[in-house]
């Protein structure tokens, strides 16, 4: 009865993280794939209404649903990072109560917590590292398209 309460608390952590995951490359995915259409719909708008005192603000507008949806994937990295954290204090939680639950100290006993902490911890690192290395990598695209944008007033682009 202990493993099925073990694997409940597995599924329950480790199918968050999954979650998170998911999620995360959805963002980028759709982040990534948008960033082209956007800088074609700015060059667009700015040829057809070129003017400098409210470029700003245009590029504003259209750039901040951008970076509000690349947020979320640095937010998830981080709770992903904590769902990770809990998995691990669950798991030695259930390490100490197994063999609290044996009566002795068993390698047996021992062995599913532990392996609870260990997976939801690497499954937590597996989920936010890349996720930081995307949002990173989106946001410097974001950034880049930004300043080329606004170097349209100087340069018009052809």
């Amino acid at each position: 009865m202990k493993d099925l309460s073990f694997l409940q608390r597995l599924d329950w952590v480790s199918g968050l993280i999954i979650l998170l995951s998911v999620w995360n490359l959805g963002t980028f995915i759709h982040v990534w794939s948008i960033l082209p259409k956007r800088k074609e719909s700015l060059k667009q708008n700015f040829l057809t209404e070129n003017n400098p005192s409210i470029w700003e603000e245009k590029l504003s507008e259209v750039l901040f649903p951008i970076e509000t949806k690349l947020s979320w994937m640095k937010h998830l990295a981080g709770i992903s990072t904590m769902l990770g954290l809990l998995g691990t204090v669950l798991g030695i939680s259930e390490a100490f109560s197994s063999l609290q639950a044996a009566g002795t100290v068993s390698l047996d006993a021992f062995a599913g917590g532990i392996k609870l902490a260990l997976v939801t911890t690497i499954l937590g690192l597996f989920v936010a590292i890349p996720s930081l290395f995307g949002f990173q990598f989106l946001k410097h695209r974001l950034l880049d398209l930004e300043r080329e944008a606004l170097s349209w007033l100087k340069i018009p682009p052809r």
